[in-house]
């Protein structure tokens, strides 16, 4: 149309009230008319066309004037009015601005000399309501200048004509508006429906956040990438709800007990393959994409038979579409204990022998003169002064890490290759002990577009080699760490030429390079090959197949030697014991096909889908070993030592597992949700005819969101989220603990099983072999049976900066076998050998609770995400075969129908303060002696002795029944920030016997500061009972029964992890095109701890409670990444 004069007309206002109230009705009507929404024509339609459009659409008119430009064809699809004149416009030389319920197109003013100088920019915020964004940020792309909306969703900032507004805000989707010759912008975000449709790997499919009814959380991989580790294990505490973890002290390679809200060790699953363990703890982080915690049995049901302690599902890194782009990262870590309290010295410990003697009435052990020796060094032979620990270790133990990523590729075909390299040193002063590790990632990924085909091919591995001293003396940390603690000062370590001094027990000799080696060498390689079909005539089918080939070989050679020592003033090497020699092999491999059929499909508002499919495993084990003993000549080979001596071993198994998954899934309208899963699971660990077991779930969900009563709890943010579920299914377990638990299934023991020795007999001289009868067969063997409940809700609000999650959990396991005691059956072992397994009814439960917390915003270019997790369990037998009807009688101890305790033991009353008190009082059958400040024991059942009769369940158990995350996130500009801060709960350590100074190894001593806190008359509130010259030998051991006066809280909360990066590529190189990154890192672990624990010398995730482990350890790391 022409100009209209007449729609044109303002009308001028004579009211001021009416003036007023049209300003503040301005920016809504005006912001109103620019996100209504027309329909275009699917063809070219000319510029005159595209406004007729908008005023048949709309109550807004178009002033234009016809020429030669509005007869221009133009191809927009529709839109929001702002959008489609933006496209429509683009090029004509025309510019459009918005009056009133006018759309006015004029021409577009040229640019001059000036155009590149910035102008002033005003513009508006608007949600998808129409209601203002308040802090959202506006920045002008590629540049550091920016600003925040103000409290109306307004905005002003400096723009140049040609530059692009870049518009974001929590929780809804980026835009990115050039900024052209428009006098005023307004801006309608739309919600990041991003994150509910991201795609969740869940079993042998996928769901969407939107749709995902199971309980399941992910682990946000970016902080375990960053975090100055070797093993996964040891960057996953507090990262996610469900999961309960313990640390296990530190040293070479060392590793974390994970469960899934405290179960046994979890299923690994990675790519959609079934892994063993070992495969997921020497995972490079850099190579995880993600990592998820398949929790309830609606999430797990579909592996069946060893799905009942969780699944921890990885995907890693695949290939992606673009040009190649390669990443290095180097990370130097520098770790050392997280506590390790100084040893006294020896003139201490002499004026401390001097007062426990003074205390039990006996003159001083020592003289002054001694104790001056000890002090002064005069004398290191006869009064030394060693500190072992300063001998033996450095301060510092480095790790280095490397890792080379190349990636790229087209829509079609795409790959990624991966080289990762670490060298992890120890705390030995003498680099004796170490490992290194090489690991590889292959994946390429073709696509056959015409015909929906998809090829995906994999390879990874590792090389790991450990080295470790090996001598008469020590092999491991047990022995080392227990001698650098539990040696006396008074001893010298080191002869007058400074060379290791002739003894027992010197860690000085045990962990020289000199001595003998334990060298661990493990291999392993995973090929994997995926054919992936979306069946052209037929939408929504899709085929897949794949076969998965797991290659392991173990090879461990033992050389024990013993390093030279040396007398006093002697260079001349004195043996030790005979050397000896072991070697071990064991491969393994296993093949895993999968068949499987899915369909997916969205009728209206109803979308279903379906997956069946079956998967095989076959696998086989071989092992060998041999050794020899008293080498005479010092070479590490089988071939010099003692033929005589010879030991051989050998053996090997095979095993297979097939089944039968089946999985449905239905939503209506993304409110309401249902599924069903099957599994018929066959493993031959089971008698023939108990070797299939079915297994199944199903679950429901509630998006109560998706309700139209909840609109104006939805308008209003204060309810974004909000989503109900409920799952219930029995899941599988093959086997029961280890070897040494009395449910465990041992291989093959449905059968009747024999040992041949081939010197059971001698007669006339001569060796003769004889059988012996293992334990009966049991047929009853048969799967173990989880029924596990799970209901929880998840939550957002305050536009999804707000979320949550929470579930509760309780799991039954049923199908325990258990050789009954003969007295109780009625049978007395007349054939001298046990009675099989059968049957029980016995019943394991586990319950708790877990919930998510978080916190997310932006404001300007800080952005932040403050999330907090907390997981809780406690679980008890509520039947139990295994404990003793005699045990199950006395409600004080037993087992049976009581959740987890530490151990069975006194309840200590404190000191005696009193020669009265004491003949006052009960006291333990054995004691003797007894003086004020020896420990008193309660008398439970007041017959007037303490014995076993007054035990009762002390304690919480070892292992922490809760576990919680606090995870900060941040980044401003170039700057990245996280930290986590982990804690565990309800869980209690007893201090060991040398913590209690009770044994002879420390001659019944202190060894640190922290034990001379003593009682005495004037300290009565003391950590430890009075100081005696040979501990429990007068008192008739009174003050080292088991009882809860040595048992420790073991509650810690610690700064697990924390890192901060800044990327050079953001300012200082930002004009450097051929580098993509340049990110510098600090990172650390342990970095401090709040713990009980520490009082007594202690980390509370250490590997012994007798201190004979390697410490926890602190680290400080250094990391640079570089892109190209």
């Amino acid at each position: 149309m022409n100009l209209n004069c007449k729609k044109a007309l303002y009308v001028p206002l004579k009211s001021a009230k009416l003036l007023a109230f049209s300003s503040l009705l301005w920016w809504s009507s005006e912001a109103f008319a620019q996100q209504q929404v027309i329909r275009l024509p699917q063809k070219s339609i000319t510029l005159q066309e595209v406004f007729q459009q908008i005023e048949k659409q709309t109550n807004l008119s178009v002033d234009y004037k016809k020429n030669d430009v509005t007869k221009k064809k133009v191809n927009v699809a529709g839109g929001n009015i702002q959008e489609v004149l933006n496209k429509a416009l683009q090029g004509t030389g025309l510019r459009f601005r918005f009056e009133g319920q006018h759309i006015i197109i004029s021409p577009a003013e040229k640019k001059s000399k000036n155009a590149g100088e910035p102008k002033k920019v005003i513009g508006k915020i608007l949600d998808n309501n129409g209601e203002p964004v308040i802090g959202g940020t506006v920045r002008v792309k590629g540049t550091t200048t920016g600003t925040i909306t103000d409290f109306n969703g307004n905005f002003t900032l400096d723009a140049k004509i040609d530059d692009i507004l870049e518009i974001s805000y929590i929780g809804y989707t980026t835009k990115n508006i050039k900024v052209g010759n428009q006098d005023m912008l307004t801006v309608n975000l739309e919600e990041d429906t991003q994150k509910l449709d991201e795609v969740v790997v869940v079993g042998y499919g996928t769901s969407t956040k939107r749709s995902l009814i199971a309980s399941v959380s992910k682990v946000e991989t970016e902080g375990m990438e960053k975090s100055p580790v070797v093993n996964v294990t040891e960057s996953l505490a507090g990262r996610a709800p469900g999961l309960v973890i313990q640390g296990n002290g530190g040293g070479i390679d060392k590793s974390s007990t994970i469960t899934i809200r405290g179960g046994d060790t979890p299923l690994v699953v990675i790519d959609g393959i079934i892994r063993n363990y070992s495969d997921f703890k020497t995972l490079s982080p850099a190579d995880i994409e993600s990592v998820s915690i398949l929790k309830d049995a609606s999430s797990t049901a579909v592996y069946g038979s060893r799905a009942a302690n969780g699944i921890l599902q990885v995907v890693t890194k695949k290939g992606k579409e673009g040009k190649m782009s390669i990443d290095y990262s180097y990370n130097l870590s520098l770790a050392q204990p997280s506590v390790y309290r100084d040893r006294m010295n020896s003139g201490q410990i002499a004026e401390l022998t001097n007062e426990a003697y003074r205390n039990d009435g006996l003159d001083d052990y020592y003289t002054q003169e001694q104790i001056d020796k000890f002090y002064d060094g005069s004398d290191p032979l006869n009064y030394a002064n060693t500190d072992w620990r300063k001998l033996t270790l450095r301060d510092w133990a480095p790790t280095q890490k490397h890792n080379l990523t190349m990636t790229g590729g087209t829509e079609t075909n795409n790959y990624l290759a991966s080289l990762g390299y670490i060298n992890q040193e120890s705390l030995y002063k003498v680099n004796s002990h170490n490992m290194q590790r090489y690991n590889v990632r292959l994946s390429q990924s073709a696509y056959i577009k015409s015909i929906g085909l998809r090829e995906t091919a994999s390879l990874d591995g590792y090389a790991e080699e450990k080295i470790h001293p090996y001598t008469s003396t020590a092999d491991s940390y047990y022995g080392v760490f227990s001698h650098i603690q539990n040696n006396s000062p008074m001893l010298p370590g080191l002869n007058s030429l400074g060379l290791p001094y002739i003894g027992p027990d010197n860690p000085v000799v045990e962990t020289s390079d000199q001595s003998g080696y334990k060298r661990e060498n493990r291999k392993m390689l995973n090929a994997k090959l995926q054919l992936e079909w979306d069946v052209p005539w037929v939408k929504g089918l899709n085929l897949r197949g794949a076969v998965n080939y797991n290659y392991y070989i173990r090879r461990d050679k033992n050389w024990r030697k013993d390093a030279p020592q040396f007398a006093w003033d002697s260079d001349v090497p004195q043996g030790g014991g005979e050397p000896m020699l072991n070697r071990y092999t064991e491969s393994n491999y296993y093949y895993t096909w999968q068949w499987f059929a899915s369909y997916n499909r969205t009728f209206g508002k109803h979308n279903v889908s379906a997956l069946a499919g079956y998967e095989a495993t076959y696998g086989l084990n071989e092992n060998e070993s041999m050794g020899r003993t008293n080498y005479v000549f010092d070479i590490d080979q089988f071939g010099s030592g003692p033929e005589a001596t010879t030991t051989i071993g050998a053996g090997e198994g095979e095993y297979g597992r097939a089944g039968w998954v089946g999985q449905a899934k239905y939503n209506y309208d993304n409110k309401y949700f249902a599924e069903f899963s099957l599994r018929h699971d066959g493993s031959d660990q089971f008698p023939p005819h108990k070797r299939w077991g079915t297994f199944w779930a199903g679950s429901l969900g509630w998006s109560v969101d998706q309700e139209k009563f909840m609109d104006p709890l939805k308008e209003k943010h204060i309810l974004d989220m909000l989503k109900l579920r409920a799952s219930y299914g029995e899941v599988g377990a093959d086997n029961w603990g280890d070897g040494g638990n009395p449910y465990h299934v041992s291989r093959y023991s449905y059968l009747s099983s024999y040992g041949y020795n081939g010197k059971g007999a001698v007669i006339d001289g001569k060796y003769y072999g004889t059988f012996n009868e293992g334990a009966p067969a049991s047929t009853a063997i048969t799967w173990f049976t989880s029924s596990q409940a799970n209901v929880g809700f998840d939550f957002s609000s305050l536009n999804n900066r707000l979320y949550g999650s929470f579930d509760y959990f309780m799991y039954k396991t049923k199908g325990f076998i258990y050789a009954p005691e003969a007295k109780n059956a009625g049978y007395y072992a007349p054939l001298g050998t046990s009675l099989p397994k059968v049957s029980t009814n016995a019943e394991f439960r586990r319950a708790g609770y877990e919930f998510q917390l978080g916190w997310r915003n932006n404001i300007g270019d800080f952005k932040y995400d403050i999330a907090l997790n907390y997981t809780y369990f406690n679980q008890l037998w509520n039947n139990d075969p295994s404990e003793s009807i005699t045990s199950q009688m006395n409600p004080r101890t037993r087992r049976v129908q009581n959740t987890d305790y530490l151990t069975t033991g006194y309840h200590c009353l404190g000191f005696f303060t009193s020669d009265e008190e004491i003949h006052q009082s009960a006291l333990p059958t054995n004691s003797k002696n007894l003086k004020p400040g020896d420990l008193k024991y309660e008398d439970v059942n007041g017959d007037g002795v303490i014995d076993g009769s007054d035990s009762q369940r002390i304690g919480r158990g070892g292992f922490p029944h809760s576990n919680y995350g606090i995870t900060l996130g941040a980044s401003y500009k170039g700057w990245s920030a996280s930290i986590l801060f982990q804690g565990a709960g309800s869980f209690d350590m007893m201090l060991g016997s040398v913590l209690r100074y009770g044994t002879a190894n420390t001659n019944w001593m202190p060894l640190y500061e922290f034990m001379t806190d003593t009682w005495t008359p004037t300290n009565t509130d003391a950590r430890y009972p009075r100081l005696t010259h040979n501990a429990g030998n007068d008192n008739g051991n009174n003050n080292y029964l088991t009882s809860d006066f040595w048992m420790v809280d073991g509650s810690y909360f610690r700064l697990k992890d924390f890192s901060i990066s800044y990327d050079f590529k953001y300012s200082v190189l930002k004009k450097c095109k051929w580098l993509t990154k340049l990110q510098a890192t600090i990172s650390g672990q342990n970095i401090f701890t709040i713990s009980d624990a520490f009082d007594y010398g202690m980390d509370p995730e250490n590997a012994n409670q007798e201190n004979y482990g390697y410490p926890n350890e602190r680290v400080i790391a250094f990391g640079l990444n570089v892109g190209f």
